[in-house]
């Protein structure tokens, strides 16, 4: 029968069988399981048996549920887990939980008082240096009954630990559920997670965890080498070592007391899961090392569903957004139709490209249009109006900048060329950049890299850039306002849009297409425009172009 064990607190040594498949924990006289202790809440945890399985689920409780020293909102159970509930430290002890069912009505009770001593030592692991772990023994060529009952108990905890992972949703939780369990079903002494920080790819330590016997300890135990690490990345493959206790490392295969994992998400190295025996300097145990490639492969497996998980909702977020934004272009003028259909070409190449024309021609909307054709499209575009920012704020709303780089800047803060990295970036009125912004412009055009305001890191960004201006930038570069290599740069291709009063045969179209938009916004009973004010509108020039023609609209379906 599966049970509890009282392992601290004055009921030590008392067995609590299961009293049913769904049971709480607590100080209340409804729970299954009572525990009087102050510190125990009335209601404080639930445990619940299926399919074999025991999730221990903490019901919110004032002073926390902890397996192993953790705290915990919901766990898998394992043989050997300590569950500390207030005072009391209860020991699951794991066979079969469908026979673990108490008589109808029936409830255990422990009584506690708080106890003078806590103990971190845990369960005593197995003397026999061949048989430290409880996974992956080679099993002879005919098995007994009782060897089949000990395998199902293996492939039983890893379904556990399978279980857990598919429960997580970030990297912290992954590193806590794998960490906990090869501490608990290996015989090695320590286990940490590294990955590389993102500021300067440097590695370290996310999280880690040491037998109990080295608690207290861990900050004084060596850590292995950035070139070790970096070695099992490129290679893609476990490196086995010997770390010694004053931290020099060597590759050892014989008889190796460390080992690093690479943990991959596709193809490409993640993190690092790294064992060792630091104290001990034994070495790690074949089948160790068996279960622990086991571990780091579901790791990869997990984050990559977690990976793929948040680029589809990223790719769900700029969807909603295309549906909300109007991106659509309505002409009949062939001028207009040829400059769409030049467009649409231009888009599948790499190449810079310059929109030139009036304000409210729709320079935008062409720069989505290029975005929308390009092999990028499934990728950022961004917008910046670099008339609408200060020369002060521009640099750093292009480039970013790093936290203290200048008077307000509190923290870190990540550029629109960053964020746009793999996709498009729009720069509106690019006349208006300031003379230090179009050299630093110029060399992201030619090198590919950037630098944030106060920073001295360079940073490799894949973007494509659309410029757009109202300005004649062949005047202004003979001003000398403008940067002729630069000039020359973005202008690789131009596109330059005609004034809608060049183009009256699109007016009458145009007009009725924004009625119907905006009818959504000003519900009407008007459907269609009268022919008289159409032939108003045509004999309109609009200085204001389109914006202004759909600016009418609206106004006149307000009022």
């Amino acid at each position: 029968m599966a049970k509890f064990v009282v392992k601290e607190g004055p009921a030590s040594g008392q067995e609590i069988p299961f009293p049913g498949e769904h049971f709480t924990i607590g100080r209340s006289e409804e729970c299954e399981v009572i525990i009087a202790d102050p510190n125990v809440s009335r209601q404080h945890a639930q445990v619940i048996a299926r399919d074999g399985s025991a999730m221990l689920v903490d019901l919110n409780s004032s002073n926390g549920t902890f397996v192993n020293g953790n705290p915990i909102s919901k766990v898998f159970l394992m043989d050997g887990d300590e569950i500390r509930v207030g005072e009391t430290v209860l020991i699951y002890v794991e066979t079969s939980i469908r026979d673990a069912v108490l008589p109808s009505g029936m409830s255990q009770r422990v009584a506690c008082a708080p106890s003078p001593a806590k103990s971190n030592e845990g369960l005593q692991r197995s003397s026999d240096p061949l048989n430290q772990t409880r996974l992956f023994t080679v099993p002879p060529e005919t098995l007994p009954p009782d060897a089949l009952k000990e395998t199902y108990l293996k492939l039983k905890t890893l379904y556990r630990i399978f279980c857990d992972l598919s429960l997580s949703t970030s990297i912290k939780e992954i590193a806590e559920i794998v960490l906990r369990a090869a501490i608990v079903s290996t015989g090695v002494e320590r286990v940490a997670l590294f990955v590389r920080k993102e500021d300067d790819g440097e590695w370290e330590c996310l999280h880690q965890k040491v037998t109990s016997r080295l608690i207290g300890r861990e900050g004084k135990l060596p850590m292995p080498p950035a070139p070790a690490l970096d070695g099992a990345a490129e290679a893609g493959a476990i490196v086995l070592g010997f770390l010694a206790k004053n931290g020099e490392w060597r590759t050892e295969s014989t008889s190796p007391n460390a080992a690093i994992f690479p943990v991959c998400a596709s193809e490409r190295v993640a993190a690092m899961l790294y064992v060792d025996n630091p104290d001990t300097e034994v070495s790690v145990h074949k089948d160790d090392l068996d279960f622990l490639a086991t571990l780091a492969q579901q790791m990869g497996v997990r984050l990559l569903q977690i990976q793929l998980l948040q680029q589809v909702r990223e790719e769900n977020v700029v969807l909603r957004r295309r549906l909300e934004q109007d991106a659509t272009i309505v002409t009949q003028n062939p001028h207009m139709r040829r400059i769409l259909e030049d467009t649409q070409r231009i888009a599948a190449t790499e190449a810079t490209v310059l929109i030139t024309g009036e304000t409210g021609t729709g320079k935008e909307l062409i720069a989505r249009t290029l975005h929308e054709f390009s092999p990028r499209r499934t990728k950022p575009f961004i917008a910046v109006n670099c008339a609408a920012l200060p020369e002060t704020l521009l640099e750093s709303e292009l480039f970013g900048h790093e936290k203290g780089a200048f008077t307000g800047a509190l923290e870190k803060r990540i550029g629109k060329f960053e964020l746009a990295h793999g996709g498009t970036l729009f720069l509106d009125e690019i006349g208006d950049l300031s003379q230090s912004a179009q050299a630093k412009l110029l060399r992201v055009l030619q090198e590919g890299e950037i630098q944030r305001v106060g920073g001295q890191k360079i940073i490799k960004v894949d973007v494509r850039v659309i410029a757009a201006t109202n300005k004649d930038l062949a005047e202004e570069v003979r001003k000398g306002n403008f940067r002729q290599d630069l000039y020359y740069r973005i202008r690789v291709i131009e596109i330059s849009l005609p004034p809608l009063r060049e183009r009256k045969d699109d007016i009458p179209v145009l007009a009725q297409y924004f009625l119907q938009q905006l009818r959504r916004k000003f519900p009407t009973p008007v459907k269609q425009i009268a022919p008289e004010t159409i032939q108003c509108l045509v004999a309109y020039e609009f200085p204001g172009n389109v914006r202004e023609l759909k600016n009418i609209i609206e106004r006149g379906l307000a009022l």
